[in-house]
């Protein structure tokens, strides 16, 4: 190859991982990929396939929708679960320079009117199960706004959905949209020429308050698109399993970069964590002919996937020594040495984490709070690499990132080239050996700002922002939390109690499904409040056996509720004491944001004192 060759594919590959604009993701790439499989969806009883050419021309279809180039932004929310006409209205949306709004189908309603309130939308995508509801709310607003309904593709969203019926005089059917007769794409928005520009309100999760909307910048989705283009590879013929919902900043990310290099995404919008669900469909995908080798999701998912598979470990009575072994080796913190193991059961461990995932998985990317440095040794263990990612709305997405190759034991990542940090009244806390204190950022992924507050409110007089977040930064940028400030608890003794970790240890558990972890008044100790897996507790055998004898089921619950206490207060290194005094019941699931934190602001004022063991 000479040397003028070399330089040229050189620059090649350079083009291809990056992009100065959104526009060239859809105007000059995504039509190069023809009939590749662009998208994979759940109709209710398969998963079908839509490739990038008929992709294609769905967007110029949402394209027509959305008009042509106008002096004025519209902003275009989203209100629907992961589906083909939500890709193809973003895009089109951010083609056209004006604003995409996504809200979660899960957010309840002071949250929506909340929302909608600081930022009326112009359109609004509903699905004919989410139509009455946002427009009951619409209504309650005195907004009314164009309603588009997505009827393009039958989802397993739509079973069970009222029918549509007639429509008012602002609704339209997406269907009823006529495809283009013109095979080109329009030239871009010129305000796309702006990296300022505003393009997306993204709500943040809203956990101790009420969620608020990040005005999101062209240049912040440029800069966090170009930090992310290697954050995960994919052969023609490999599919990225997506498990969040494109409400997030973290999942806008992933949705920009897998258009950007013509990946295949299934999109997975069952919930997950329900017994032999993610089975089931893992099964459907691969007699389809879905090859999974990458997943995306938040921590509490792979938490799932981890209890899945030592329970399969504790009931094999082959398995049952590494069940030991890699339980014990968490409680102490350190993984030891397995060369010890027997290493064919080892390997047959490995494959059966391979195949429950359809016998192609390899690795997968965490995204929204932290990952417990355990579950990723675990993994890694069984043969699987997660790449932890630590970001923010605020920051547009990554702040910090591991990768396939590189990553540290306890840390997030190292922070991203672009951004500058410091660390604010750093102190050291007791048992800690590093100082902490909060981190501070600077760079172009820090968002614009708040809507309906001054673009420059949220940075301090040097124009960093204040992330919250309570962390310690090693010399080679290697970022290390403790945690969220103000979902921490100061106990007496000056360390921080954080209640979201301490919930995700109790997670673990095979018999803990959801639970919560805070202080009652002045109390000297922290409450646990458990909502029991009570399908896995009801089918065991030994909780079968202890009814037998005459036990009493809240008896036998309780049994396997203490070893889930003491488990995570083993892992949990803190100073209070997780009380087992009463072991509060919780009547159902915590309401979590769309990545999985516990809303506080709404479970703390309704905890049920009188139901315990």
């Amino acid at each position: 190859m000479t040397t003028t060759m070399a330089a040229a594919e050189r620059a090649a590959v350079a083009r291809d991982q990056s992009i100065s604009s959104v526009a060239e993701i859809i105007r000059d790439r995504l039509p190069t990929f023809g009939k590749r499989p662009a998208i994979r969806y759940d109709d209710g009883s398969t998963y079908r396939t839509l490739d990038f050419m008929e992709y294609v021309g769905n967007i110029r279809r949402a394209l027509q929708v959305i008009g042509p180039d106008q002096e004025r932004q519209q902003v275009v929310c989203t209100f629907v679960m992961n589906r083909p006409e939500w890709d193809m209205l973003a895009l089109a949306t951010l083609y056209t320079g004006n604003v995409l709004f996504p809200l979660d189908t899960k957010m309840h309603e002071e949250e929506l009117a909340h929302l909608l309130k600081q930022s009326p939308p112009d359109l609004v995508l509903v699905s004919a199960a989410s139509r009455l509801r946002i427009k009951g709310v619409l209504r309650q607003l005195g907004l009314r706004s164009q309603i588009l309904i997505a009827d393009l593709y039958h989802v397993f969203e739509d079973r069970d959905a009222p029918t549509i019926g007639d429509l008012e005089d602002n609704e339209l059917r997406f269907s009823s949209v006529p495809a283009p007769t013109c095979a080109e794409f329009p030239a871009p928005a010129s305000r796309l020429e702006r990296p300022e520009l505003v393009l997306g309100h993204y709500a943040t999760s809203g956990t101790t308050s009420l969620p608020k909307l990040v005005r999101i910048t062209h240049g912040n989705i440029v800069a966090q698109v170009n930090e992310g283009m290697d954050v995960m590879n994919l052969r023609k013929a490999e599919d990225l399993l997506n498990i969040g919902p494109y409400t997030h900043i973290a999942t806008l990310l992933e949705f920009l970069v897998t258009k950007a290099k013509g990946f295949s995404v299934t999109y997975f919008t069952r919930e997950a964590d329900q017994d032999t669900v993610l089975e089931d469909e893992i099964k459907k995908m691969k007699r389809v002919g879905v090859r999974i080798k990458a997943l995306m999701a938040v921590p509490k998912f792979w938490i799932y996937i981890m209890k899945e598979v030592l329970e399969e470990m504790k009931n094999k009575a082959v398995w049952h020594n590494l069940y030991e072994h890699l339980t014990s080796i968490e409680k102490h913190a350190e993984l030891q040495d397995i060369g010890t193991l027997d290493k064919a059961k080892l390997n047959a461990m490995r494959i059966f984490l391979r195949n429950k995932m359809g016998g192609h998985f390899s690795y997968g990317i965490s995204s929204s709070t932290r990952i417990d440095p355990g579950v990723v040794h675990i993994f890694a263990k069984l043969g699987v690499t997660i790449i932890d990612i630590y970001g923010a709305t605020e920051a547009s997405g990554i702040i910090a990132r591991n990768r396939l190759n590189e990553s540290r034991r306890g840390s997030c990542g190292r922070l991203i080239a672009a951004l500058e940090y410091r660390i604010d009244r750093p102190r050291t806390l007791p048992g800690s050996r590093h100082p902490v204190g909060e981190l501070l950022i600077r760079g172009p992924t820090i968002a614009a700002g708040y809507v309906g507050q001054q673009p420059d409110a949220h940075l301090d007089a040097d124009g960093f922002y204040h992330t919250g977040d309570l962390a310690r930064v090693d010399e080679e940028r290697w970022v290390y939390l403790v945690g969220r400030e103000k979902e921490l608890i100061e106990w007496e003794d000056g360390s921080l109690i954080d209640r979201m970790h301490l919930s995700n240890l109790l997670v673990r558990s095979i018999w803990v499904k959801d639970a919560l972890v805070t202080r009652l008044n002045e109390d000297d100790h922290l409450s646990v409040f458990i909502f029991p897996d009570w399908p896995r507790i009801e089918k065991d055998k030994e909780y079968q056996a202890a009814l037998a004898t005459g036990l009493r089921p809240e008896e036998a619950l309780r049994t396997r509720l203490l070893e889930a206490v003491a488990y995570a207060q083993s892992l949990a290194d803190i100073t209070p004491r997780l009380s087992t005094d009463k072991i509060y019941i919780l009547a159902r699931k915590l309401e979590r944001t769309p990545t999985h934190k516990i809303k506080f602001i709404r479970e703390l004022e309704r905890l049920d004192l009188g139901s315990y063991v």
